[in-house]
């Protein structure tokens, strides 16, 4: 398929606006914070929301939380693949987005695991519908002793090349965190360079806007945490984050990296295009707190793509991370109304787009 317009692919976008209609509204959040149990938000979820399909099939009165978990893991993946599906987009390079996004994030669960010994904890959570679809054998990392039999499971791919340059201990042990910078790196480079070459115009613009938007969040969350935590210095967070600049310059990055303390790089924070749109308590905000609003602005961007763009990648994409969005705060529900916390502890959780 050749490069696509915004004036192709319109009911592809028809689509997804018809499905994004039918998201979960701020009366549903409200409802199942609610709810008593984890078979009490199942059933919410199978006859009052557009789940109902999804869980048809089950008896939501003895469904176990990680069992709604996985089969809305599955749901989520499901339609991805009909977006992508409709219209023959599957063809296209670009759209396998979402496939290397799952497959890196198991690549690394992998890791996580095997460094740890847990290699048959990792096969027992390994998500049964990407074994068709990935590029290397999922199940077979859970059995890697050591590193260097990670890298011969993933040989045939570009991951092998992404990683084989990883410091390993004496005991076959990876750095995970560099297993995790240098794949997070890879794969935004692997979009950023995908835009580029297939799309123009506003499409390609509001593409990169997305990527770049993504990109700053994940520096400015992730070196928030290490200074916070860790008190982590310039050169300790300059190894660690990724080597993009995208909204904010690398000046201005440069500055957050370079604050003394967390007051200062909350300071810096609030006088960027970020922190502008940010609560006006800015500097008291916790780590996890300044990620759910920061995640928040990129919602809107989101949302903002999807109702204004006629381009399927655009509205795909942003679609997406919206609907990953929406799980995570039906994830969050499960698990607050599980351990019993109050109902505003849980509210305050959400991020509702």
């Amino acid at each position: 398929m050749s490069m696509m317009t915004s004036s192709q692919l319109n009911a592809t976008t028809a689509k997804l606006r018809a499905v994004y209609g039918k998201r979960l509204r701020i009366e549903d959040y409200d409802a199942l914070v609610t709810k008593k149990s984890v078979s009490e938000i199942a059933d919410y979820l199978k006859h009052a929301t557009y789940y109902r399909s999804a869980l048809a099939n089950v008896e939501t009165g003895t469904i176990h939380r990680g069992y709604l978990e996985l089969i809305l893991r599955r749901n989520l993946f499901e339609t991805y693949e009909r977006f992508c599906k409709f219209q023959q987009l599957d063809r296209v390079e670009f759209f396998r987005f979402q496939l290397v996004y799952y497959e890196i994030r198991e690549l690394l669960r992998g890791i996580l695991y095997m460094n740890a010994g847990s290699g048959d904890d990792f096969i027992a959570a390994v998500p049964a519908y990407l074994l068709s679809r990935a590029s290397f054998p999922i199940l077979e990392l859970g059995k890697a002793k050591d590193f260097s039999a990670v890298l011969k499971l993933i040989g045939h791919t570009p991951y092998r090349q992404v990683l084989e340059h990883i410091p390993v201990s004496a005991d076959g042990r990876a750095d995970y965190t560099q297993c995790e910078l240098q794949l997070r790196t890879y794969y935004l480079k692997w979009l950023h360079d995908l835009v580029e070459r297939n799309f123009r115009g506003k499409d390609r613009d509001a593409l990169l806007e997305q990527i770049h938007m993504q990109t700053d969040l994940i520096n400015i969350i992730n070196a928030y945490r290490m200074k916070t935590f860790f008190h982590a210095g310039p050169e300790e967070l300059n190894r660690c984050m990724l080597p993009f600049y995208g909204r904010l310059s690398q000046k201005r990055m440069q500055a957050l990296y370079h604050a003394a303390d967390t007051e200062t790089y909350m300071r810096l924070l609030s006088d960027t295009i970020y922190g502008r749109q940010l609560p006006e308590q800015l500097p008291e905000l916790t780590p996890a707190e300044l990620e759910r609003a920061l995640t928040r602005l990129r919602c809107n961007l989101a949302r903002r793509a999807i109702s204004t763009s006629q381009n399927a990648a655009v509205s795909i994409y942003s679609m997406m991370f919206l609907l990953e969005n929406e799980l995570n705060n039906i994830i969050t529900i499960i698990e607050g109304v599980r351990y019993e916390k109050n109902v505003p502890y849980i509210q305050s959780l959400l991020v509702i787009a």
